[in-house]
């Protein structure tokens, strides 16, 4: 007020600009970091905490009820894949892992993964996972399991599947998140035996697929 007084305007909006650009910045910064905490945490399978930082974002609003016309409206998001196209396809040698590589897969690679979240179809979480394959409550049926999906991972790993046979566990439990307009966005929870199988397979080939991928700068895999 007092430069006020004096007529000096220069002063206050001065302070006023540089006050204004930090509020700007403050907000872009949380913006930017609720964008990757939510991106986090659905890449864990953290739906229900996932949906507490989109509640207050700026184009979500929480998540729809599974209803008939969101269904409706989910599957017009999802259309049936069309054939592939040969054109689209890069003419370049394959690069092949050798079956024995993958033959390294263990029941300790199985049982150590740290990972947690919501199931998918299942609705089977990551902690009920962790329980039915490390748990020393249910006598030898824990190793056994976790012996089947170590077996399922190494030919995962090395044969060609066909997809009719591994369709359940590719599977996906969609998420209708509501966005402000009421639109819909859809986000994806894949099972957890997957996401085990798949980061056992991925922290296995790290290396190669450094190398597949000209990336000399990678993240911890494990949190991918």
């Amino acid at each position: 007020m007092e430069w006020w007084k004096h007529g000096k305007l220069e002063e206050p909006v001065s302070e006023r600009e540089a006050i204004q650009k930090r509020l700007k910045r403050s907000v872009k910064t949380q913006k930017q970091s609720d964008q990757k905490a939510f991106f986090r945490l659905m890449l864990q399978g953290q739906v229900k905490k996932a949906l507490t930082i989109v509640d207050h974002a700026s184009d979500i609003g929480g998540k729809h009820d599974i209803a008939t016309d969101i269904k409706k409206k989910l599957k017009e998001k999802h259309p049936k894949a069309a054939e592939l196209k040969q054109s689209a396809i890069i003419d370049k040698p394959e690069t092949k892992t050798e079956r024995v590589i993958c033959e390294n897969i263990t029941q300790d690679d199985i049982t150590s993964i740290n990972s947690s979240g919501s199931g998918g179809p299942t609705q089977i979480d990551m902690d009920t996972w962790s329980g039915m394959i490390c748990s020393k409550s249910y006598g030898t049926q824990p190793k056994m399991l976790a012996d089947e999906i170590t077996a399922l991972a190494k030919r995962l790993a090395t044969d060609t599947i066909p997809h009719d046979y591994i369709s359940t566990l590719l599977a996906c439990r969609l998420v209708p998140l509501k966005k402000k307009d009421n639109g819909i966005r859809p986000v994806d929870v894949s099972e957890c035996s997957r996401r085990i199988i798949g980061k056992t397979i991925t922290g296995l080939l790290k290396e190669d697929i450094i190398h597949a991928v000209h990336c000399r700068h990678v993240r911890d895999w494990n949190r991918a």
